[in-house]
């Protein structure tokens, strides 16, 4: 061997490509697989070190493992000699090297391997032929001939294949152009992210450049080939290369419904900034035109925005089963059965977080639609729709200070179900709450100002409706003593509720149509106390074995709150069929609701109250991990007197007469590292019978297997009939089930599945299944599914469901895995239905 060296070759190279040499024997078997895909440096799942397989992406077979590791320190390129091995060289002239059989040049962190090279030491030209290996970090490249610049890296190949190992990108060009490290040109190439040996798909074009230092791709006159047959054809596209976002298509998601029929998407991405993006989805429904959806999202130091927004050009109308009967039947024309036919159809939606780094503090959502039925029939495949029952408009501007936080917001809500729309919009609500700590005594000073008004969506009748101001406030002094082993908080308060109220179609004269004066200002002020107060017990003990720390924790909570006559609010403006309630309901009661101050939500009720709440809770915690295993808390009110405020004066709820309310309990645990469990319940000893009760099982392990059961029970379901003269409990029995899987049953396949069903009515809600394939290739996911589409203008509820209110059809997502991001249409159901789905994503590699 004879060795040409413009340097001395140093101790640590030489060690450098010995290392080399073995990492590469470790990798190469000698099987078929290895002799014909080793060279492009592939390795198959199999024959990767136990690390490295835990490393794969999900559904990967094997992976691009380079043989050479270049010295992190070496320097740069442009600043080193070539040092050079060869089993014969020459000289010509003093300036054309010559060098023959076995060649081997090394330049810094680049390694390249022929049988001859000839190097003009004046231009910096090198001449590789007879077969040329090109390594570099990262960068594999083999060539029949290349011509290359010593300095600067830049080079001109023929017939070349490459590989680009992180970014698992392979391809071949009839020419490579190389520039440095940034940029690598394509002439008549291809590429694509598959394994060697099944390539399910690769782009081609006439020339591709690959942007290695910003992660992202161009190509010109692209086709897409799957299986060797030409899909698609883009005169121009970009591509990420990596995880790094660019500007391009993504990639299209394909359904069917029976109310949409055919439906095609097509995002495009447009990453117009570092802080700012937008996607824009054209969509075709077979039955109703072309909806345009977008999305703009900003991020800045201080506001997070997104604006999104769809509008769909005189609608086709859809098909819609039960509406095609009432045609048929007559009951209804055309014009009444599809009532959006020819109309145009939009959404808007702003929502901004604002002050990230301030005490000043923004929230906007904002939602406006051209009608009530445009979530059901646009989006009529998301899982949500049916269960959406409202959009609103609010915004807020808020300051916290040390001590107070004050500030002002403004809602309108509009229900999607147009009869039960609330009548009142809040224009504006002022707040200022302080809070201040002295020592262990607390001082609270809540104070709320609203302005209701009769919402633009509100069309029934107004003349028995009143509009007006409200001040509420809330005075409170605790002493808050704790201790290791308990708490005591005693609290002194008092509650205040004032009106200014007028008719809301009211005479300017300030009196009723009929002459009948009225109180327009009722006013409340009660005093209030409670004792709030704990105690902790310890001990070790085991459950199955196990050692735990147990803990006892009994606490007992009194609450007084003097009774105040609501006359007045009971009957605004002398009607005895009104009573004021502008944002109040009832809470749902539950184990947290035994420690509360009061029964309703909003401001237009103090309760009064004379009762002694008492629970129990035990924990089991680990004294290693200190992970909390087990939950349990049971609790009951005591009443020493039944409450008299109600939110309506002609009904009170049968269980608030009760000398002692249900029981209430509620349970979490951890079964191991894969198993949790939560649940709730209400058992009613004076019916005998479980009032309440939910149950969440979910089971999540390391192998992405994804199993929740939630199972939901309520008694009664308690509504307001529509104008309020009266409450009787319409409602019925909810008894629900809903079961969701994701199951890997191989590297590759996954089954999805889920099942929604109402046991009481007998009836299907929601029911999907599917499958899901990914490689490092591809990725797939293919639903069929069936769901009850409610038309809220028509108020069904369960008991009336009918085969024509089912709505079902397939969809599908697919990735091209590094050429175009997926769909996220069945990745947004699966994420609201299988509980640990979007966890799950986040943890894909």
């Amino acid at each position: 061997m004879t060795t040409i060296k413009e340097a001395t070759l140093s101790l640590l190279a030489l060690t450098v490509l010995s290392q080399s040499s073995a990492v590469a024997d470790s990798y190469q078997s000698g099987t078929e697989h290895d002799a014909r895909y080793g060279r492009i440096d592939w390795v198959p799942r199999e024959q990767l070190p136990e690390e490295e397989r835990a490393n794969l992406p999900a559904g990967c077979c094997g992976a691009y493992v380079s043989p050479y590791r270049a010295d992190p320190d070496a320097t740069a390129i442009d600043q080193t000699n070539i040092e050079a091995d060869a089993d014969k060289t020459s000289a010509s002239g003093g300036q054309t090297i010559t060098l023959e059989g076995n060649v081997e040049l090394r330049q810094g962190s680049r390694m390249l391997r022929t049988q001859r090279a000839e190097l003009n030491n004046t231009s910096g030209e090198l001449i590789l032929n007879e077969g040329v290996t090109i390594r570099e970090d990262g960068l594999l490249i083999l060539a029949d001939n290349a011509k290359m610049q010593r300095d600067s890296g830049d080079a001109s190949i023929d017939n070349a294949e490459f590989v680009l190992h992180e970014s698992r990108l392979h391809g071949r060009a009839g020419k490579l152009e190389k520039f440095g490290d940034r940029l690598l040109r394509l002439t008549d190439g291809s590429f694509t992210t598959c394994e060697p040996n099944h390539e399910f798909w690769r782009m081609e074009a006439s020339e591709v450049e690959i942007h290695t230092d910003d992660s992202y791709g161009t190509a010109k006159h692209a086709r897409l080939l799957i299986k060797d047959i030409p899909v698609f054809y883009m005169p121009y596209m970009a591509f990420p290369i990596g995880d790094e976002r660019k500007s391009g298509l993504l990639f299209p998601s394909l359904g069917t419904s029976s109310r949409n029929g055919l439906e095609f998407a097509q995002p495009v991405y447009w990453n117009i900034a570092p802080q700012m993006d937008a996607t824009i989805t054209p969509r075709f429904m077979e039955e109703r035109g072309t909806l345009w959806d977008g999305t703009l999202r900003h991020l800045s130091s201080y506001f997070s925005t997104q604006i999104s927004g769809g509008f769909l050009a005189s609608d086709d109308g859809g098909y819609d089963k039960r509406a095609e009967n009432d045609i048929a039947s007559g009951e209804k024309t055309p014009e009444e059965a599809y009532p959006h036919l020819g109309q145009d159809r939009w959404l808007i939606n702003l929502d901004q977080t604002g002050g990230k780094r301030s005490r000043f503090k923004t929230r906007i959502d904002y939602t406006d639609i051209s009608d009530v039925d445009y979530l059901r029939d646009i989006t009529s495949s998301d899982i949500d729709v049916s269960r959406q029952s409202r959009i609103s408009k609010f915004g807020e501007i808020s300051y916290n200070g040390e001590a107070w936080k004050v500030g002002a917001n403004a809602e309108e809500v509009r229900y999607l179900n147009e009869s039960k729309q609330e009548p009142y919009k809040q224009l504006p609500h002022l707040f200022a709450n302080g809070s201040f700590r002295l020592g262990d005594w607390q001082i609270d000073l809540d104070n709320q100002f609203t302005r209701f008004d009769i919402t633009e969506y509100y069309a029934r009748d107004t003349d028995r409706l009143v509009v007006g101001d409200r001040f509420s406030s809330d005075y409170g002094l605790t002493w808050d003593k704790r201790w290791q082993w308990g708490f005591f908080r005693p609290r002194m308060g008092v509650k205040t509720l004032s009106y200014q109220l007028e008719q809301a179609d009211y005479n300017p004269n300030g009196q009723m149509p009929d002459d009948t004066i009225y109180s327009d200002s009722p006013s409340l002020v009660v005093p209030q106390g409670s004792v709030d107060m704990g105690m902790f017990f310890e001990r070790f003990g085991s459950l199955g074995g196990t050692e735990f720390i147990q803990t006892l924790e009994p606490r007992l909570f009194y609450f007084y709150s003097d009774y105040e006559d609501h006359s007045e609010i009971y009957s605004p403006l002398n009607d005895s069929n009104r009573y004021i309630d502008f944002d109040t309901k009832y809470v749902t009661f539950d184990y947290n609701q035994l420690f509360r101050t009061t029964r309703f939500s909003g401001y237009d009720r103090i309760d009064d109250a004379n009762q002694l709440s008492a629970g129990l809770t035990s924990r089991f915690i680990s004294p290693v991990t200190g992970i909390e295993h087990l939950e349990l808390s049971v609790g009951q009110i005591y009443r020493f007197s039944s409450p008299r405020v109600t939110l309506n004066p002609e009904y009170q709820p049968e269980e608030e007469t009760y000398g002692q309310s249900e029981f209430a309990g509620r349970i979490a645990a951890r079964a191991g590292d894969y198993l949790q469990v939560s649940g709730d319940v209400l058992y009613d000893q004076h019916k005998d019978e479980v009032s309440n009760a939910s149950a969440t099982i979910e089971y999540a392990d390391d192998s992405d297997r994804l199993v929740s059961l939630t199972y939901t029970y309520k008694r009664d379901v308690r509504e307001l009939d529509i104008d309020d003269e009266i409450t009787p409990e319409l409602g019925s029995e909810r008894n629900q089930l809903d079961i969701g899987a994701f199951v890997p049953v191989s590297n590759s396949w996954s089954i999805i599945a889920r099942a929604n069903y109402d046991l009481t009515y007998d009836q299907e809600l929601d029911t999907f299944a599917g499958f899901e394939y990914s490689d490092c290739c591809y990725r797939v996911r293919l639903l069929w599914r069936k769901w009850l589409n409610f038309d809220y203008n028509d108020g069904n509820i369960l008991d009336s469901v009918e085969d024509d209110d089912y709505d079902d059809g397939f969809f599908v997502d697919i990735q091209l895995k590094g050429l175009a991001s997926i769909s996220e249409r069945v990745g947004s159901l699966l994420g609201k239905t299988i509980l640990g789905y979007d966890e799950r994503e986040k943890n894909l590699r």
